[in-house]
């Protein structure tokens, strides 16, 4: 690996680690990963994949491509194919012709947008694969050990930082619910205190209320607590 190289990946790496900083949205970030990793290996196409574990494939989620059907590639079942194989060993695989090769799946795509050489590399968090990273080159390249290991380097900070992320949104929702019931069980007092009824039958109130105008409980609750300030 150059010196360039060598400081393109440490840049690249830095720029990946400011994104679960700067963005505040999953989609952004995925966006800004195939971004970065596309311009710190020179690819044609890079194209980020996360696992979908409940139907067990790969599903395009972010790509650095002009190329309409490549992005519009379906889903891939973990253990086929080139990526499927990499989630499911945990371990890189570079092909030189992926127009040769029997295990890449879409020679169609590959022939009509031309692409030929490919390093996919997964993306795991404490062992945990959660995706793969796919850069495609236009001309045969043999990738290099150094390749490998500055894509499995960027691979790496991304998975950690779309982990973080998914973390930091579940936190977030948990903390929404929890506020969301204080305000229902402050609305459901005020409620008994004013009409003179038990929980039970105030909590229904509410409810009838939030599925007749289909809006949350939340919402109905905070509608109570608001006409109770003005009393």
């Amino acid at each position: 690996m150059t010196q360039r190289s060598h400081a393109s990946r440490l840049q690249g790496i830095a720029e990946i680690s400011r994104a679960v900083m700067e963005k505040k949205y999953l989609e952004d970030i995925l966006e800004l990963i195939v971004q970065v990793t596309a311009k710190v290996t020179g690819s044609k196409i890079c194209s980020l994949l996360l696992v979908d574990k409940a139907l067990q494939e790969l599903v395009l989620k972010a790509a650095k491509s002009e190329s309409g059907s490549y992005n519009q590639k379906s889903p891939t079942p973990l253990g086929k194919g080139i990526a499927g194989r990499v989630a499911l060993q945990n371990e890189p695989i570079k092909v030189l012709d992926v127009r040769k090769d029997p295990r890449f799946l879409n020679k169609k795509i590959a022939v009509d947008d031309g692409l030929v050489s490919l390093l996919s590399v997964p993306m795991s968090v404490e062992g945990e694969v959660i995706g793969v990273i796919n850069c495609y080159t236009p001309v045969a390249y043999d990738f290099s050990e150094e390749d490998v290991h500055m894509l499995t380097a960027v691979a790496g900070q991304a998975a950690a930082v779309i982990k973080n992320t998914e973390l930091r949104v579940m936190k977030e929702v948990v903390e929404k619910e929890l506020e969301e019931r204080k305000t229902v069980e402050r609305a459901k007092e005020v409620l008994m205190d004013k009409k003179g009824i038990p929980a039970r039958k105030a909590y229904e109130l509410m409810r009838k209320q939030s599925m007749n105008t289909r809006t949350s409980m939340g919402k109905i609750a905070e509608s109570i607590l608001l006409a109770a300030s003005f009393d």
